[in-house]
């Protein structure tokens, strides 16, 4: 289930001066008297999966349904590697690392006064609509930001690679933006439900101004991306 005290904060954080709130986690399916006790079950192996095509192909909402069930999906970033400086002598990291994976999420901060925030959850059946990541993506969506329309959500691109920076296909979240204005910074969410694996992904980025948040979005995806399962 989501941490929630820790997402409150993070999200918090991230969306400063919004008016978005995070609601209690939805409640899981609870056992009767007669239930038997809960006992661990290992991922489902599928007989001649292929993890390597899986992960050389875009990871579209429908092609959520190819991965390894319940094995999960986490990010992977270099926002606090040191940049290039001068006759190849490193450079201060653009990006101050705040926590690092922290009930599941990672935040940084950067000079300009942005700050970003990643992180993953899982068992989320309440959330996830069998077989359709973009309902379940939009339920993610509706759960963070309770007032959220789906007109008001945008397809967006995120890499699909296992290293940050290298070259490869994408995978599809939804996201939010909300701008600037008096007392509230301008910020863009990102969520992907991936339903077959489990796996819930938030992206947040928050920015003084509009222009801001717009010239450091690109920037920030060269050094984030969503890292394929390898098994």
């Amino acid at each position: 289930m989501w941490k929630t005290a820790a997402m409150a904060a993070v999200l918090g954080a991230a969306l400063s001066g919004c008016t978005i709130s995070i609601p209690d986690a939805p409640p899981a399916a609870t056992e009767t008297a007669t239930s038997a006790p809960t006992t661990y079950a290992p991922p489902k192996i599928v007989a001649g999966h292929d993890a390597a095509a899986v992960a050389g192909a875009p990871m579209t909402f429908a092609a959520g349904n190819t991965l390894q069930p319940g094995v999960p999906v986490e990010f992977s970033d270099t926002l606090g590697q040191p940049t290039e400086g001068s006759l190849s002598t490193p450079g201060p990291p653009e990006w101050k690392l705040l926590k690092n994976n922290v009930a599941g999420a990672t935040q940084y901060s950067n000079a300009p006064g942005c700050q970003l925030a990643h992180w993953t959850t899982s068992n989320q059946a309440p959330l996830i609509s069998a077989g359709d990541d973009k309902s379940s993506t939009i339920n993610l969506m509706k759960y963070l930001i309770p007032s959220v329309t789906e007109s008001a959500l945008t397809e967006a691109k995120l890499p699909w690679v296992g290293e940050a920076g290298k070259k490869g296909p994408a995978i599809s979240f939804l996201a939010f933006t909300i701008k600037a204005g008096k007392g509230v910074m301008a910020s863009t969410v990102w969520a992907r439900m991936l339903g077959t694996a489990d796996t819930g992904l938030v992206v947040t980025l928050t920015c003084p101004t509009d222009d801001l948040l717009a010239s450091t979005t690109p920037k920030m995806m060269t050094k984030l991306s969503v890292a394929p399962p390898s098994n």
